[in-house]
């Protein structure tokens, strides 16, 4: 069960969860990328950098019992 929720709120109101909270991490990835045309990847990392240069990385490992884990500068999150 992961601690993963992936949606997309739409300009009409409605919402579209490609992923919900309690799937496997590794099924959040197979939405957007398969192994079965390359090497299996052992995580997705999502970063992004803020206006004042701060770099946020949220990492998705490529696993069914896995959880999602975020960093700011390199540091974990609690």
């Amino acid at each position: 069960m992961s601690n993963l929720d992936v949606y997309l709120p739409a300009v009409d109101g409605s919402t579209y969860w490609p992923h919900e909270k309690g799937e496997s991490c590794k099924n959040a990835i197979h939405t957007l990328y398969s192994d079965d045309f390359a090497a299996p990847p052992i995580r997705m990392v999502i970063e992004v950098t803020t206006e004042s240069g701060k770099v946020v990385t949220v990492s998705i490992p490529y696993d069914h019992n896995g959880k999602a884990s975020v960093s700011i500068d390199g540091e974990q999150l609690a």
